[in-house]
């Protein structure tokens, strides 16, 4: 009986080489890697939009009371 190698298997399911694993892989760690970084700078812009927030521009001066019947 003929022993079969496990990334000829694995070849043979998926229909793709080990060399396109490989690439697979490496291509879906680095969108990983980008969506972290993307997050994070997300969450920078955030904590920089707090600290420009000021208290004192978010008055409700009450311009919408002259509508009030």
């Amino acid at each position: 009986m003929e022993k079969i190698d496990s990334l000829d298997q694995t070849a043979h399911a998926y229909g793709i080489t080990d060399l396109e694993i490989e690439q697979r892989e490496a291509v879906l760690q680095e969108i990983a890697a980008q969506q972290v970084i993307r997050q994070r700078m997300l969450e920078d812009e955030d904590r920089q939009a707090l600290k420009k927030f000021s208290e004192n521009e978010d008055i409700d001066y009450g311009f919408h009371d002259q509508y009030d019947f």
